[in-house]
């Protein structure tokens, strides 16, 4: 594969107030994971055993489908090596909690979202390591220094996505009343600290974004826009409701973007294979606020009306 021109890409050693990118990007993942466990009780699981068809279309979606529709449009396209893996790191990295607030947005099954984002986050641990050093193996090829650690791959994803739920779960049980009144205010703080955290992000590479957008704009579509409509198309054709199918949509075609950006940055130390997840922060605005437009336009079945 050819070298992209953002090779040298100088995130390593880019710092706000004295924290680099890479750690302000953790505590982004580490603040909007423990704001979803409070909103979580072990009862929101109890949907896997009343309609599992819902969580198995999802999981095989995120777990499955699309990390291989990753290595398929490598393999057909061809980008520069750090594009390459940088789609293969974004697609094993499931679905993060801002697609629940997408879910609801989209008037779809927050708790079915919420479900799927716990458990695809608890298959993480395996899957995100297994998935990139696959691919590095395969596009890189073996000889390539390049690899992510397993160990601590797993050890960061526990720390960064497992801990703060349950924390935040085990703060809801034990102080009900408190956690339902600070759960909106923790809902909005984790969501501007979200914005902070892609506006930092932006603005320190602002002189590269035609690069950026020419390196890997169109591949980053490819996989976002294709992984929702195919969601959304097969829960409908499994007869799932309008509302599942929805957060099917979202939960298989909005990535965890933030995570790829801070493994390629912490763990594999290469900031080039960063590129694909920050265009794909512009591309999944565009689709997925487009989905929730069209899917608010649109009536719900008998049954599944929610509050506006």
């Amino acid at each position: 594969m050819m070298h992209t021109s953002l090779d040298g890409l100088n995130l390593l050693g880019m710092q706000v107030f004295g924290v680099s990118l890479s750690l302000l990007g953790t505590i982004a993942l580490w603040v909007i994971m423990l704001t979803m466990g409070l909103t979580l009780t072990l009862r929101d699981f109890a949907k896997i055993g009343t309609d599992p068809r819902g969580v198995a279309l999802g999981l095989i979606g995120q777990l499955l489908v699309l990390p291989l529709a990753g290595f398929f449009l490598v393999w057909l396209l061809q980008p520069p090596l750090a594009i390459g893996i940088g789609l293969i790191l974004l697609a094993a990295c499931p679905g993060g909690a801002t697609s629940n607030f997408f879910c609801h947005l989209a008037r779809g099954d927050v708790a079915l979202s919420i479900v799927l984002t716990v458990i695809s986050g608890l298959a993480a641990l395996l899957t995100v390591p297994f998935y990139v050093n696959l691919g590095l193996d395969i596009f890189a090829g073996e000889a390539s220094d390049i690899r992510l650690p397993v160990v601590r791959t797993m050890v960061f994803i526990f720390i960064t996505l497992i801990v703060p739920v349950i924390i935040g779960m085990s703060f809801r049980h034990f102080f009900t009343a408190m956690a339902a009144l600070i759960e909106p205010w923790a809902t909005r703080l984790s969501f501007a600290f979200l914005l902070f955290t892609m506006a930092v992000m932006l603005w320190s590479l602002r002189h590269q974004l035609l690069n950026i957008v020419l390196d890997a704009g169109l591949i980053s579509l490819l996989l976002n826009a294709s992984m929702m409509l195919i969601g959304f198309i097969v829960a409908r054709r499994f007869a799932l409701g309008e509302r599942q199918a929805r957060s099917i949509s979202i939960e298989i075609g909005v990535q965890n973007y933030i995570l790829s950006f801070v493994i390629a940055l912490s763990l594999l130390q290469r900031a080039e294979f960063a590129i694909t997840g920050i265009m794909y922060l512009f591309v999944m605005y565009i689709t997925v606020f487009s989905f929730i437009a069209w899917s608010r336009a649109r009536p719900l079945g008998a049954g599944e009306a929610v509050a506006p």
